[in-house]
């Protein structure tokens, strides 16, 4: 589901940074199924490793700074969890929208290293597109896109607690 929400990128460099946007969405559902059904350690990161795996086999997050933000993100999504109570439904609440930012991590660079990410960038996409890129990868950006990640993952987790009929 990650890689679909991402896929349009290559049709517009505004999707490109906007797309964790997205993401955050349609992670939110399984996350929240994933974390109600298993309490415990690693129960918050088990399906972002398995995205990072799989991203990694398919040669993607090459960069360092990703794999930062990354783990960062699911270490503290793990003990925001753990101190909040595993059996609490606060916690799937408070930690599904954190961890719905983990795909960030993909462009996550674009934002902060921008130079290294456009100069990798242009191995793989046109002038015009890497211009476009440019223009949008800003620390405004990043936060708008943050924010309105945030406020969808919390929109799809409440979703999919009505579906899921999980109650505390």
């Amino acid at each position: 589901m990650i890689l679909i929400t991402q896929l349009p990128g290559f049709a517009s460099p505004l999707y490109w940074p906007i797309s964790p946007i997205f993401t955050a969405f349609v992670t939110a559902g399984p996350l929240t199924c994933v974390m109600s059904m298993k309490r415990g350690i690693l129960s918050t990161a088990i399906l972002p490793l398995l995205w990072f795996a799989v991203y990694r086999c398919i040669g993607e997050l090459s960069m360092p700074f990703m794999w930062i933000w990354i783990f960062a993100v699911i270490i503290i999504g793990e003990i925001v969890r753990a101190i909040i109570g595993y059996d609490k439904l606060l916690s799937i609440r408070v930690c599904v929208p954190i961890i719905s930012l983990v795909p960030l991590g993909n462009i996550f660079p674009l934002f902060f290293q921008k130079s290294e990410f456009l100069t990798k960038a242009a191995e793989e996409m046109d002038a015009e597109y890497i211009a476009g890129l440019d223009k949008y990868g800003t620390v405004w950006m990043f936060v708008i896109v943050v924010v309105l990640a945030l406020v969808l993952a919390v929109i799809s987790e409440r979703i999919s607690e009505k579906i899921l009929k999980i109650r505390e």
